[in-house]
């Protein structure tokens, strides 16, 4: 996976294209078990690679802790059973992370890629940078870790306060993630470590859409947002913190919550 993940990441002019995410076949329902994809995708929800070797963390109702791992042999996607014995609201959580570099190049941090100049773009129609793109020999390397911690919520017959997770970055919700109904704000609280995340970007990506069509929602300096949807339907919701290309690179973090938008009462 890492292999096609690297691809990913030298094939598109922005690094974040290929992103994992967990998502159950429905967010409500009365059903005992119910199944959960997940995956690495450009189109948001519309896993192209598999999610190998992560370990998810399932937190029951009545907050008790399970961890599944999955079983999946397919290369498009992961899926595995959730069981759903008690009626309520379960937390699935992941994570999954990739060590990055960056150099400098013209006073800006960007990624740093060792692969020959004859396989990627021109330096121009990309982001990062290669050996090659430096006179002699190339600058000293920032190692840095990015970690996604990727989650979702499943309702048996009825919802129930969610859990929290142990992801970096915390998203509150005001309204209960699967109670969101379309063109109706929803209220979040970002912190990380505890503390409000002021500097954060959030974003919201329907089904099938891609990184450049993400809808940016401001968030205020305490660390509050206000976010509308406009339609129903599946969406992910995705929180970070804002990097400054002139700063040195530190390890980034991102939070990623699949959602189901609910059609407003007629």
């Amino acid at each position: 996976m890492k292999k096609y993940l690297v691809l990913a990441l030298l094939a598109c002019s922005y690094s974040q294209a290929h992103e994992p995410y967990i998502a159950p076949l429905s967010y409500l329902t009365a059903n005992t078990q119910i199944s959960m994809l997940s995956g690495y995708a450009e189109e948001a929800l519309n896993a192209e690679y598999a999610l190998k070797d992560v370990q998810f963390s399932v937190i029951q109702p009545n907050q008790t802790q399970l961890s599944i791992q999955t079983q999946s042999q397919l290369e498009s996607v992961t899926t595995f059973d959730l069981k759903l014995p008690q009626q309520g609201t379960y937390t699935v959580y992941g994570k999954t992370s990739y060590p990055i570099q960056y150099v400098q190049h013209n006073k800006q941090w960007k990624i740093f890629a060792d692969v020959a100049a004859d396989k990627v773009p021109a330096l121009s129609e990309r982001d990062y940078v290669i050996p090659s793109d430096f006179k002699g020999k190339a600058p000293k390397k920032v190692d840095t870790i990015r970690e996604w911690s990727i989650q979702s919520y499943v309702s048996k017959a009825t919802t129930s306060p969610i859990a929290a997770t142990p992801a970096p970055i915390q998203v509150t919700f005001q309204t209960h993630p699967n109670e969101i109904v379309a063109g109706q704000p929803v209220q979040l609280q970002l912190s990380k470590a505890g503390k409000t995340l002021a500097h954060a970007e959030v974003l919201i990506r329907a089904q099938g859409t891609t990184d450049k069509q993400a809808q940016t929602v401001t968030v205020n300096p305490n660390g509050t947002a206000t976010l509308t949807f406009p339609h129903a339907g599946s969406y992910l919701l995705e929180v970070s913190e804002k990097m400054e290309n002139k700063t040195t690179p530190q390890n980034q973090y991102y939070t990623i919550i699949s959602l189901g938008v609910k059609t407003p009462a007629a």
